[in-house]
């Protein structure tokens, strides 16, 4: 797997990492971050790792309410299924062979 040099800069500072990711996963998570930062950015008297930790915390909250989103997607799709599947016994449309 090809591995990628990515340079992000916040607050002043420049950051580099390496990341196998695809070239377009990694431009997604920088677009976020970059978004994430500018919110961050407008708050100019704070020190700077206070607004890294607030940059922080924004990321896990977004993660959380992602999840918790997927989940309950998850369980609602779960529910129809067993619904379905309920319906079908009933109605045992003959379809299979006797």
């Amino acid at each position: 797997m090809m591995s990628h040099e990515v340079t992000f800069e916040f607050l002043g500072q420049s950051f580099t990492f390496r990341s196998s990711l695809p070239e377009e996963e990694i431009k997604e998570v920088l677009a976020y971050l970059e978004g994430k930062k500018q919110e961050v950015e407008t708050f100019k008297k704070v020190p700077t790792y206070k607004l890294a930790i607030w940059l922080l915390m924004q990321v896990a909250y977004d993660y959380i309410k992602v999840k918790k989103e997927k989940d309950a997607l998850e369980n609602l799709l779960k529910g129809q299924l067993a619904k379905l599947e309920e319906f079908l016994e009933k109605e045992d449309l003959g379809l299979g062979c006797a």
